[in-house]
C-alpha cells in the first residue's frame, strides 16, 4: 500500500509541473473533451473510473479545481467534505481534500473550521514541497497564508519562490506567481505594484491556449486599472477578456465583467456606455457580492 501510495504522490506531482495555482488543473485535463461540457467530462471519466483507483483520485482532484475555479464554494464543500475523515488516502489527494474544503469553509463564513483545515494542509504541503522542491507548491503555501491573513509571510514565500525559480520557463507557474503577488499587493493596497504584477500575469499567459486564465488574468488587470482610475485601459481590458468567454460556460463571469463595464463608464461619466453594458446585465446571473453595486447603478440610470 505504501508503495503504491509513493508511485502516485510521484506521479500526481510529475503530471503538476505545469499546474494552475491549485493542485489539479481541471483546464488541462478538459483540453481533452469533444462535445461535452467540462465537468459532464469530469463526472463521465469518473463514472468509468474504478472507485479509489489512482485514476479516480487523479480525476476527482479535477472536479474539486473545475468547482473551486467557478466559485461554486457549495458543491466544493459538499463533495471534499466525505473525505475529512477518511483514512489512507494518497497523500497528495488527501492534502488536496484539506486545501479544498478550507477554501470552502472559509468563503461560506466558517473561519475556525477553515482555519484548522488550512493549517493541515498547509503542513502537509510544506512537507511535500521539503520533499521534492516543486515550485508550484511554494506559490500555493502562499495563497494558503494569504487567504487566511498573512499576507505579508504569502509575500515572503512568493519573493523566495521568484528568486529560486525566476530562471524557469514555465509560463503557468509565472503566471500563477506574478498574480498571487498581485493579489497580495492589492490586499496590502499597493496598487501600482499590483499593477505590474498583473500586467506580468497577462504577458505569461498570453504565451498559453488557457482561455480561462487569460480571461481572469485581463480581468484582474482591468480591475486594477478601473481601481487607479485608467478608465480607457480598463475598458480596453475588460472587453479583451470578453472575447476569450462562452455565454454557455462563462456566464457569472460575462456578467460580472460587464457590470464592471457598465460601473467604469458611470465612473469615467459616458451615460450612453454604461446603460449599453448595464442593459446587458441580468441580476440573476451575478452574485450577492456583486447585488449592492448592481442597485447602485440602476437607481443611478
Amino acid at each position: 500500500m505504501k508503495n503504491r501510495l509513493m508511485l502516485l504522490l510521484l506521479g500526481l506531482l510529475s503530471f503538476q509541473s505545469s499546474a494552475s495555482e491549485n493542485f489539479s488543473d481541471h483546464e488541462v485535463y478538459c483540453a481533452q473533451r469533444k462535445q461535452l461540457s467540462c465537468l459532464d467530462y469530469i463526472n463521465l471519466q469518473l463514472k468509468n473510473s474504478e472507485f479509489h483507483s489512482d485514476r479516480w483520485y487523479e480525476i476527482k482532484s479535477y472536479q474539486f479545481d473545475y468547482y473551486y475555479d467557478q466559485m461554486d464554494f457549495l458543491p466544493l464543500k459538499e463533495h471534499t467534505e466525505p473525505f475529512i475523515q477518511t483514512p489512507e488516502l494518497p497523500e497528495v489527494f488527501q492534502v488536496q481534500v484539506y486545501f479544498y474544503y478550507a477554501k470552502s469553509m472559509h468563503y461560506l463564513g466558517e473561519h475556525e473550521v477553515a482555519q484548522k483545515y488550512a493549517t493541515k494542509a498547509f503542513e502537509k504541503l510544506q512537507a511535500i514541497f521539503d520533499s521534492f522542491g516543486n515550485p508550484m507548491r511554494m506559490v500555493e503555501l502562499a495563497n494558503l497564508q494569504h487567504v487566511f491573513g498573512n499576507k505579508e509571510t504569502a509575500l515572503q514565500i512568493l519573493d523566495k519562490a521568484e528568486r529560486r525559480f525566476g530562471k524557469s520557463k514555465d509560463p503557468i507557474f509565472h503566471f500563477e506567481l506574478s498574480s498571487n503577488k498581485a493579489h497580495v499587493f492589492h490586499s496590502l493596497g499597493d496598487l501600482e505594484s499590483a499593477l505590474i504584477s498583473r500586467e506580468a500575469a497577462v504577458d505569461w499567459i498570453l504565451k498559453t491556449t488557457h482561455a480561462r486564465k487569460i480571461t481572469i488574468a485581463l480581468g484582474n488587470l482591468a480591475r486594477t486599472h478601473q481601481l487607479l482610475g485608467h478608465y480607457s485601459k480598463a475598458e480596453h481590458y475588460y472587453q479583451q477578456a470578453l472575447e476569450y468567454m462562452s455565454e454557455s460556460t462563462d456566464q457569472l463571469i460575462l456578467a460580472i465583467y460587464k457590470l464592471r463595464l457598465a460601473e467604469l463608464n458611470w465612473q469615467a461619466g459616458n451615460h450612453e456606455q454604461t446603460v449599453k453594458w448595464f442593459k446587458q446585465v441580468h441580476k440573476d446571473d451575478i452574485r450577492q457580492t456583486h447585488t449592492a453595486l448592481y442597485t447602485q447603478l440602476k437607481s443611478a440610470l
